[in-house]
């Protein structure tokens, strides 16, 4: 899954963990400061999501989160 969220690109790369038989919600986010290209792996909880589409959904949810907090830090510099 891919999603573009304040200028901030995001795809999901969930990842399954076969000790758990659980997918591990993780999500790739990459957007330019000043022109220089920047990129952060999200992870979410590694023994909760059974279903793909639930683990894609919860990465685009945390990644969301961090980029709000992100760009919050970033205006009271």
């Amino acid at each position: 899954m891919e999603v573009t969220y304040r200028s901030c690109h995001v795809v999901t790369v969930p990842e399954l963990n076969l000790d758990a038989d659980c997918w591990v919600p993780k999500a790739e986010v990459s957007w330019n400061e000043h022109g220089i290209p920047r990129h952060q792996l999200i992870t979410g909880l590694n023994d909760y999501f059974k279903i793909i589409d639930e683990a894609e959904i919860n990465a685009v949810e945390i990644a969301k989160a961090w980029i709000d907090l992100a760009l919050a830090d970033d205006h009271t510099q």
